[in-house]
C-alpha cells in the first residue's frame, strides 16, 4: 500500500512539474510584454544582425526568418560571384542583347542609375570591369597592371546601360561592360528586410548588414535607438553616436576591405574615373530615410571627396552626413551637428 501511495505521489509531482513547464513555455512564447529578440546570419559577404521588438517570441522568430529570406534572395540575384544571378546574366549578355528580370531587380538598377547621375558618375553601377581587376578579400591583394585599368576604363559609363522598366528588360550596350551592385545592394536588401519586419507586425527593430543600418519603431518602453559611428583608425572604438528611429545610418570607409603595399593603403572604394582607390577620405557616414540611399551616397561622397561630397549632402533633403577626411579631420553637415554625441569632446 505504501508502495502504491509513493508511486501516486511521484506521478502527481511529475504531472504538476509538467504543468508548470507548459505554463511557463506558454507564457514566454505568447507573452504580450514587448522585448527584444535577435538573430545573426552570414549573408551578402558580411554578418547581418536583426533585432526586433515584439511581445510574442514565435512571431518574432518567424518574422526574422522571413527577413533573412529576402536578404538571401537579394544576394542570390545581385551578386556578381553567383553565376545564376541576374547581375551575372546581364554581364554575360553585354554587347549581345537584353535580359528579362524581376521587378525588384529592375527597381534596384533604376535607383543605381539615379545615384550614378546624381553624383555625376562618382557612384557608377557599371564599374564592374574595374572591380574585377582588384582583390580585397583576404587583405593580401596585389596591385593590378595600370595598363589593364586604362584599357577597362572606357567600359565604365552608366549611360551605356539600357533599362526598360515597363517591359522589365536590361542590357549593357558594350561588350565587356559589367554592372557591379556591391555599392548599393546591401542597402537595398536591408530596406526589403525592414519592410518584411514591419509587415509582420514588429513594433520596432534594427537591421545591420555590416555597417548598413536601418532602424524603425522604438525599443521596449518607448526609448529611441542609440547607434554609434565607427572610428576609421581605432578598431572597436566609436567616434560619435546619435539617437535615431525610422532612419538609416550607413558608413563606408577605407578600413573595411583593404591591403597595405609599401606602407600605402589600397581599399575597395574605387573611383570610376581613375580605376584606383579614392584618396580624400577615411570614412563617410550618411543618415537618410533608407539604407539604399545611404549605401549609394556614402560611396559617392567618399569618391567625390570632402568639399564636393559635403556640398552634395547639404543639397539633398532629409539627408545628413559626417566625413572623416584623409588627414583625420571630421566634417559634419548642418543638420547633424546638434544631435551628435561625441566620444571625444574636442570635436
Amino acid at each position: 500500500m505504501k508502495k502504491v501511495r509513493s508511486i501516486l505521489i511521484i506521478i502527481t509531482a511529475v504531472f504538476i512539474l509538467a504543468l508548470v513547464l507548459i505554463t511557463f513555455y506558454s507564457f514566454s512564447s505568447h507573452s504580450t510584454t514587448n522585448r527584444i529578440y535577435e538573430k545573426t546570419r552570414y549573408i551578402m559577404g558580411t554578418l547581418v544582425s536583426i533585432s526586433v521588438v515584439c511581445g510574442n517570441r514565435n512571431q518574432a522568430m518567424s518574422a526574422m526568418d522571413e527577413a533573412f529570406k529576402v536578404l538571401q534572395e537579394t544576394e542570390d540575384q545581385t551578386s556578381k560571384k553567383i553565376l545564376t544571378s541576374f547581375t551575372s546574366q546581364v554581364n554575360d549578355a553585354a554587347g549581345k542583347g537584353t535580359v528579362s528580370a524581376p521587378g525588384f531587380f529592375i527597381e534596384l538598377l533604376q535607383k543605381s542609375v539615379e545615384y550614378s547621375h546624381l553624383s555625376h558618375g562618382a557612384f557608377d553601377v557599371t564599374i564592374g570591369p574595374i572591380t574585377a581587376l582588384w582583390n580585397f578579400e583576404d587583405g593580401q591583394g596585389d596591385l593590378p597592371d595600370p595598363e589593364a585599368i586604362d584599357q577597362k576604363l572606357p567600359l565604365v559609363d552608366y549611360r551605356e546601360l539600357f533599362l526598360d522598366k515597363e517591359h522589365r528588360v536590361v542590357g549593357l550596350k558594350k561588350a565587356g561592360a559589367m554592372i557591379d551592385l556591391g555599392g548599393i545592394a546591401k542597402g537595398f536588401g536591408v530596406d526589403r528586410a525592414v519592410s518584411v519586419l514591419e509587415g509582420e507586425g514588429m513594433a520596432g527593430g534594427i537591421v545591420n548588414a555590416g555597417g548598413d543600418v536601418r532602424l524603425f519603431g522604438k525599443k521596449p518602453g518607448g526609448k529611441i535607438w542609440h547607434v554609434g559611428i565607427q572610428h576609421p583608425r581605432r578598431t572597436n572604438e566609436i567616434l560619435a553616436s546619435l539617437k535615431l528611429t525610422d532612419k538609416s545610418i550607413v558608413s563606408s570607409g577605407d578600413y573595411e576591405r583593404f591591403f597595405l603595399k609599401d606602407n600605402l593603403r589600397y581599399h575597395h572604394i574605387l573611383d570610376p574615373k581613375t580605376g584606383w582607390p579614392a584618396k580624400d577620405c577615411q570614412s563617410v557616414t550618411i543618415v537618410s530615410k533608407t539604407a539604399l540611399e545611404g549605401d549609394a551616397l556614402s560611396t559617392a561622397v567618399f569618391i567625390l571627396g570632402t568639399e564636393k561630397g559635403m556640398a552634395l549632402i547639404e543639397e539633398l533633403p532629409h539627408t545628413e552626413g559626417l566625413i572623416v577626411d584623409g588627414q583625420g579631420k571630421v566634417h559634419v553637415s548642418t543638420g547633424l551637428k546638434s544631435i551628435l554625441l561625441w566620444r571625444d569632446n574636442s570635436n
